[in-house]
């Protein structure tokens, strides 16, 4: 990747760090489709934008200071299910069909985009049934996965999941997120380290750019 490309990364990558800071996910639906243009194929968009992505769990939770009540049962749970999601997704991320996963993001482009404003989900906490709470765990599940496989802004159905299936709040919601993330993303890593599919030039741009512009926005949220 050439000098030019590397800032245009830098630029975009800093501003959709600082607004998923502040909105807990959603950046990656722009990098991830960015890097592709620019000449990564899908796996190596995926598997360097997991770097710029721990660095931005990093950054948003240092931007918040997580001092928040969150609710430790299904912190627990989550954390358990990012790194079995995380084993998964690595496991499978270096077979991606081009084509297929160009497919998938631009539907998952369309069926985004209303959810949030359809739901008007996270303005409370929520009181879920036990019952529910299993499908939300389920639901939780297949948001990881989707989001370790495929990147892309696959994030933001972490969230949804976590508001409206576990009922958490938008604020706990992202703390929780960003946690996921993080040890998502590091499962992912250290699994793809030796893989030949980082770039590493791509990866240290994202790494520095993410991590100040997510504590940016995470203080802001």
């Amino acid at each position: 990747m050439s000098p030019t490309e590397l800032i245009i990364v830098g630029v975009v990558g800093f501003l959709l760090a600082i607004l998923s800071g502040i909105a807990g996910g959603g950046g990656g639906f722009i990098m991830t489709p960015m890097l592709i243009f620019l000449g990564l194929s899908p796996a190596q968009a995926i598997a360097t934008g997991k770097l710029g992505g721990l660095s931005m769990a990093i950054g948003s939770l240092a931007g918040m200071r997580p001092n928040r009540k969150l609710d430790k049962n299904i912190l627990i749970v989550a954390i358990i299910l990012s790194i079995i999601s995380g084993f998964l997704a690595s496991k499978l991320i270096a077979g991606i069909n081009e084509d297929i996963y160009g497919n998938i993001l631009g539907i998952a482009l369309i069926v985004i985009a209303p959810i949030m404003l359809i739901k008007k989900i996270g303005h409370q906490e929520k009181i879920i049934s036990r019952n529910k709470k299993i499908l939300g765990y389920i639901g939780l599940f297949v948001a990881l996965f989707l989001q370790g496989i495929l990147s892309g802004g696959f994030g933001v159905f972490v969230s949804v999941v976590l508001m409206s299936g576990l009922g958490l709040n938008a604020i706990q919601s992202n703390i929780t997120k960003r946690i996921t993330q993080l040890v998502l993303n590091s499962v992912i890593v250290l699994s793809l380290i030796g893989s030949g599919l980082i770039l590493w030039n791509v990866a240290l741009v994202m790494i520095i750019v993410n991590l100040l512009g997510s504590a940016i926005g995470g203080r802001i949220a």
